[in-house]
């Protein structure tokens, strides 16, 4: 979002102005948005591949859920429950 107020970024200390883009936690909790820097840093994170966050959050616009284990295992949904390519295996019928 926008930031309205001038501030401090609580992550890395540097002053926020007006105008600026900020992840906002509420009650005055804000960071300053470093667009790909964060998705990057939410990725390694989760120790996926870069971009593979982004692309479940299409998805997920698309109607279809991304569920991954730990094992590794990636499952998808539809907004019905099923599987995406659903009824092939008959795991949904």
């Amino acid at each position: 979002m926008v930031a309205r107020y001038a501030g401090v970024c609580r992550r890395t200390g540097k002053a926020i102005k007006v105008g600026d883009t900020i992840n906002y936690y509420g009650r005055g909790h804000a960071e300053l948005a470093d667009g790909e820097a964060m998705a990057v840093d939410e990725d390694e994170a989760a120790g996926l591949e870069r971009g593979t966050l982004a692309n479940d959050r299409r998805m997920a616009k698309r109607g279809l859920s991304v569920t991954r284990f730990s094992s590794g295992e990636t499952m998808t949904v539809n907004s019905r429950g099923r599987c995406e390519d659903a009824p092939c295996c008959g795991c949904c019928s």
